[in-house]
């Protein structure tokens, strides 16, 4: 992993130096864009919207719409003037449970690496943090812009989760939803039961991106010249409501089955 970022997580009085490394990775295929004529590459062009006139990157400048075509230009100089006036460190400002913080609020993590010398810094706020069961609330300047971010223990290895500001966020009451259904007490029951059925301990492993694994194969019997079967995918249909407990009844059938299969006992080749 390459460090991203170079740092320091502020605590108190206490400076911790460490580096930020990447805790994701990209698996989706890359794919270029062709000439569907001959399947020569594409290259972006930058345009000018009044003629059509090709642009140089090197020409290009960022500026800001105030008011329909008028525009104030922001050079690299102004966007470094704003990033100093904040210091090159991960300043905590609050602890919390991290029960408190709505999930939504969470964006990307990074891992924040120790650097030499803050070995004893960086375990006593990890083992501080283990023990309370807090995440840390901080701020930092991060790619260009300030972000609020979380610290938080995973195993041994701090953790920063980038996090969005509150009014990055569209208010719950924009969305529609059902404000007062009735519903029966065997409706209810029936849910309860088929979310018992499908209860189990987290394992991440058990999750794969199908979608990838298809698309992956699918290139490869490309390559291999191989005949691709088509699939013809149903529509979901929308469960009506004077079905709904037959559909849960069946549905808590299914559950029950897939259940029985996972955890039906593995039996080693050559056993009697």
């Amino acid at each position: 992993m390459g460090t991203i970022w170079k740092g320091a997580i502020s605590f108190g009085l206490v400076n911790i130096p460490v580096r930020v490394e990447s805790a994701t990775k990209d698996m989706a295929p890359k794919f270029r864009m062709l000439d569907g004529k001959d399947n020569s590459p594409i290259k972006t062009v930058r345009v000018r919207q009044v003629d059509d006139q090709p642009v140089e990157y090197k020409e290009l400048v960022k500026g800001y719409e105030y008011e329909p075509g008028h525009y104030v230009i922001m050079d690299e100089d102004d966007f470094k003037q704003v990033a100093l006036q904040v210091t090159r460190t991960i300043d905590i400002i609050d602890f919390v449970d991290e029960s408190e913080i709505d999930s939504r609020y969470f964006d990307k993590p990074y891992y924040l690496a120790v650097q030499p010398g803050a070995e004893k810094a960086y375990t006593l706020l990890r083992q501080a943090m283990k023990e309370t069961g807090k995440v840390a609330v901080a701020k930092t300047v991060f790619r260009n812009r300030e972000h609020l971010a979380a610290v938080k223990v995973v195993g041994d290895v701090m953790v920063l989760d980038l996090m969005r500001f509150n009014d990055e966020l569209i208010p719950l009451e924009q969305v529609d939803t059902p404000k007062e259904v009735k519903l029966s007490e065997k409706e209810i029951e029936m849910a309860h039961q088929l979310i018992e059925q499908l209860s189990s301990e987290f394992k991440p492993d058990r999750y794969t991106d199908e979608y990838n694994e298809k698309l992956l194969e699918r290139i490869r019997a490309k390559i291999e010249g191989r005949e691709i079967a088509r699939i013809d995918v149903a529509e979901p249909v929308e469960t009506e409501v004077v079905d709904l407990v037959a559909r849960l009844r069946e549905s808590i059938e299914r559950a029950e089955g897939q259940r029985g299969v996972r955890e039906q006992p593995q039996v080693a080749e050559g056993s009697s």
